[in-house]
C-alpha cells in the first residue's frame, strides 16, 4: 500500500539490543572478568550474569526484544516460541539492534526520521549492587550508544545510563555524556535494591539534571522487588506513628508493576503477563508520586518524559490526583508548594504513546501539546508511523496536530533540529537479519 507523508516524524522511544562488543570492547580489559560476573547478559547466551549468581534467562523472552518488524502478523509472531529453528527461519533476529546502517534503512521503511535510541538489557543496571560495576558498565553503554549513534548524528540520539547506585557517580557521568551532547538519561520509575527516584537523597541528581538542560527520562520496566524491612521503617519513621504500613505490620507490598505477573506465574496455565499492565503501573505510580508531593516543584526547570507505559491513561491520573490533592489540603504545610496536576504536566513533562493507542486519537485535543510517538522498534511489540498516520487520518486528528504527536513535540522536548528523510512508503523492505 502506498502513502506519502509531508512532515519529519520523531521516535522518541527506540530500542537497540545490547551487543557483547560493550563487554568484550567497551569494558577496560583489566576488570572485564569481574565486571562480567556483576552483570552481563545478551541474546547471544541464554545466563543472566547478576550479583555474582547465574540466573537462567528466558531465550523466549530475550529474543521476543528482537523481532519487531511492524508489518509482521503479530499473531504470527506468537504462534512461534522465539529461539527456535522454525522462529528463526520465519523471523530471525533484526540486524538494526546492532548495526546502526541496518537500522537506518530500517527507519526509512518505517517512516521514521530521527530517533531517541534507549537500552533494553541495560535498564536492569539499577539492580546491581556492587557501585564500581554500575559505574563502569554505565560508563560502556553510554560510550558504545554514542558510537552507534555517530554514524548520523543528524537522525539517531543516544540516551544515556546512570550509575544510579550512586548519586555522585550519577552527577560526574551526566556531566559526561551533557558534554558529549546525550539531550536524555534513563531512570527507571520503581524499586530498586530498596530505594525509590523520589526519595530526597537523589535531589542533587535531579538538580543536575535541570542545570544541564537534559530530559529526565522515566522509562519503565517492572520490578521484581518486595517492600524490605529497611523500607518499612523508612516509612513509619517518617509518618511518625511507629507503623508506617497499611492493613499489616509486615513487609509485604510490592512495587505495583509486578502484580499482575506474580499472581499469573503462579496459576495454571502459565504465561507471561508482565507486559500487560506492568509497564504501566510502574509509570502511574511514579505520576501520581510526583504530582502528590510537590516533587516536581522541587525542580522548577526540570523536564520529564514518561516513557513505554502507554497513554490513555493520563487523564484519570491528572484527574484524581487533583480531586484528592483538593480533598486533602488540610495535610499541607505552608511551605509545602504543590501546583496543579494539570498545569505542571502540560508545562514541564511529556509522555509517550504508541501508534495503535486509538482512544488518543479520539481525545487528541488532551494530548496535543504532551503526547510523543514511539516505535518501540525492535521489540515484539513495535509499531511503524504509517500505521500511526492512517490511524489518526480514520480519526480525523487535524494535520497541525499529527505534526506535533509525532514530532514537533518530541523535538522541543529534547531541543533537537528537525530532519526530514522520508517522504514517501517504502513498498517493499525486507530487514537484515542478525546472524547466530
Amino acid at each position: 500500500m502506498s502513502a506519502t507523508k509531508s512532515f519529519p516524524i520523531f521516535d522518541c522511544d527506540s530500542h537497540i539490543v545490547e551487543p557483547p562488543e560493550i563487554w568484550d570492547r567497551y569494558v577496560p580489559a583489566n576488570v572485564r572478568t569481574w565486571v562480567k560476573t556483576q552483570f552481563h547478559f545478551t541474546t547471544d547466551t541464554e545466563t543472566l550474569l547478576i550479583n555474582g549468581r547465574a540466573v537462567p534467562a528466558s531465550r523466549e523472552r530475550a529474543n521476543a526484544a528482537e523481532v519487531g518488524w511492524p508489518r509482521w502478523d503479530k499473531k504470527e509472531v506468537g504462534r512461534l516460541t522465539p529461539g527456535t529453528e522454525e522462529w528463526q527461519r520465519k523471523f530471525g533476529r533484526l540486524k538494526g539492534c546492532r548495526d546502526p546502517h541496518a537500522r537506518l534503512r530500517d527507519m526509512d521503511a518505517l517512516g521514521t526520521d530521527q530517533v531517541m535510541l534507549f537500552p533494553s538489557w541495560f535498564v536492569r543496571l539499577a539492580l546491581v549492587r556492587d557501585v564500581q560495576a554500575a559505574t563502569i558498565l554505565a560508563r560502556a553503554y553510554n560510550d558504545w550508544v554514542d558510537d552507534y549513534a555517530s554514524v548520523d548524528r543528524r537522525r539517531l540520539f543516544p540516551c544515556a545510563v546512570l550509575p544510579i547506585q550512586t548519586v555522585e557517580g550519577s552527577i560526574e557521568e551526566l556531566r559526561r555524556v551533557a558534554k558529549q551532547g546525550f539531550k536524555a538519561a534513563a531512570v527507571r520509575p520503581c524499586f530498586w535494591n530498596g530505594r525509590y527516584p523520589t526519595l530526597p537523597e537523589f535531589d542533587p541528581l535531579w538538580r543536575e539534571f535541570e542545570a544541564l538542560g537534559v530530559v529526565l527520562a522515566m522509562h519503565t520496566f517492572p520490578s521484581r522487588e518486595a517492600l524490605t524491612q529497611e523500607w518499612a521503617q523508612r516509612i513509619a519513621q517518617t509518618r511518625g506513628s511507629g507503623n508506617g504500613l497499611l492493613f499489616t505490620d509486615e513487609s509485604v507490598v510490592y512495587s505495583p508493576g509486578q502484580f499482575i505477573s506474580n499472581i499469573v506465574f503462579s496459576m495454571e496455565p502459565t504465561v507471561d503477563a508482565s507486559e500487560s499492565l506492568g509497564f504501566i503501573m510502574e509509570a502511574m505510580t511514579w505520576l501520581t508520586t510526583v504530582l502528590m508531593t510537590g516533587w516536581l516543584e522541587k525542580f522548577p526547570r526540570l523536564k520529564c518524559a514518561v516513557l513505554e507505559s502507554n497513554a490513555t491513561w493520563l487523564p484519570l491520573v491528572l484527574a484524581r490526583s487533583r480531586n484528592f490533592l483538593d480533598l486533602y489540603a488540610f495535610q499541607r504545610t505552608p511551605e509545602l508548594k504543590i501546583g496543579d496536576p494539570y498545569e505542571i504536566f502540560y508545562r514541564r513533562c511529556a509522555i509517550a504513546f504508541e501508534g495503535d493507542e486509538e482512544t488518543l486519537y479520539r481525545l487528541w485535543d488532551m494530548y496535543e501539546d504532551v503526547a510523543i510517538w514511539s516505535s518501540d522498534y525492535p521489540h515484539h511489540d513495535a509499531e511503524d508511523a504509517w500505521e500511526a498516520l492512517e490511524l489518526m487520518a480514520k480519526h480525523h486528528v487535524p494535520e497541525t496536530v499529527q505534526k506535533k504527536l509525532l514530532g514537533e513535540n518530541a523535538r522541543r522536548l529534547y531541543g533537537i533540529d528537525p530532519v526530514f528523510v522520508v517522504k514517501e512508503r517504502i513498498a517493499e523492505h525486507r530487514p537484515e537479519i542478525l546472524a547466530w
